[in-house]
């Protein structure tokens, strides 16, 4: 049986000019994945499996007084290797214990809630055989600074010690018992993904840009062009969802004009309206989405989306 391990990145910045392509309505939940999550509580579905957090020597700031990573095991995981594995990567004024659960809630004393996203109960409808694993990145700052994770090797360390903390939880894993690898980044977290596409340690299957493609256009270009083959035949896939005024709208759609190059147009969805996808449509190795929801609100849609239609093992 199949684990999936998924580490996710978040991450925000710049500004984007270009004008609306169309008037369709934001998409909606209506299309046969999952339910919508309301934003305030656990909606529809909910998380029952368990969260844990540790303290890591291989963290993004090891030592700074809070958990470095927070895991989520799926309520009917099977942890025999190989294990899939996502990493989600928060972007700024966030922690990653927030943006696990699926009520806003406060990072720091005196600041306010922080937008949580619902990513536990998100991978539980998914039905996928998937730790989450959730790296925490600069604690509540507006900045994504990947810290120590930026540095060659520095994803395979990270996974590697937080499955060893989770043997007494799962059994002995190491970074050897990973099967397919997913990154995801919301806003500022694309920094940090970079890093992982660049020189992480190991091969990423699936990479999610959730509103987050501020930069670093070389690092996601060349993760392509690297094995376009392999995007083809949709052993690897890439996405990139952008809003309207979030800053990422122009590089998203320059990368998806440059792909046109890179690809045959059958393995591209390149779609500059705000439409709802059903299932067919994210069987593509390189997706370029405009989206009509907030910035916050991408990754509570298209997170546990993405991970419904990816390739990680299902739940048996």
């Amino acid at each position: 049986m199949r684990v999936a391990i998924v580490a996710l990145v978040l991450i925000s910045a710049c500004t984007d000019v270009s004008a609306p392509a169309d008037d369709d309505p934001a998409e909606t939940a209506d299309d046969g994945l999952l339910p919508d999550i309301d934003g305030k509580s656990d909606g529809p579905y909910v998380a029952t499996g368990t969260t844990l957090s540790f303290q890591l020597e291989s963290g993004a700031f090891p030592g700074a007084g809070h958990p470095d990573v927070v895991v989520y095991l799926p309520s009917r995981l099977d942890p025999t290797p190989p294990v899939d594995v996502i990493v989600f990567l928060h972007g700024w004024y966030n922690c990653a214990s927030n943006v696990v659960g699926a009520t806003d809630t406060v990072c720091t004393t005196g600041t306010g809630t922080r937008k949580s996203y619902a990513l536990a109960a998100q991978l539980e409808a998914s039905n996928k055989n998937a730790i989450l694993i959730v790296p925490e990145l600069a604690y509540d700052q507006p900045n994504g600074d990947p810290g120590a994770l930026a540095g060659s090797g520095a994803m395979r360390a990270m996974i590697d010690e937080t499955l060893g903390k989770l043997e007494p939880t799962l059994g002995p894993l190491s970074a050897d018992d990973v099967g397919r690898l997913v990154v995801a980044s919301h806003s500022g977290g694309y920094n940090t993904a970079a890093a992982f596409v660049h020189a992480g340690g190991m091969p990423v299957a699936e990479l999610y840009l959730l509103d987050s493609l501020y930069g670093h256009t070389a690092d996601f270009d060349a993760y392509v062009t690297s094995a376009t083959a392999d995007f083809a035949d949709l052993s690897r896939r890439f996405a990139t969802v952008y809003t309207y005024s979030g800053g990422t709208l122009a590089n998203s759609q320059a990368m998806a004009t440059r792909a046109k190059s890179w690809l045959s147009s059958s393995a591209i969805v390149d779609d500059r309206t705000t439409s709802t996808w059903t299932a067919p449509t994210y069987a593509h190795g390189l997706l370029f989405k405009r989206t009509g929801l907030t910035h916050d609100g991408v990754p509570r849609y298209y997170f546990g989306r993405l991970v419904t239609t990816s390739a990680l093992a299902d739940v048996e």
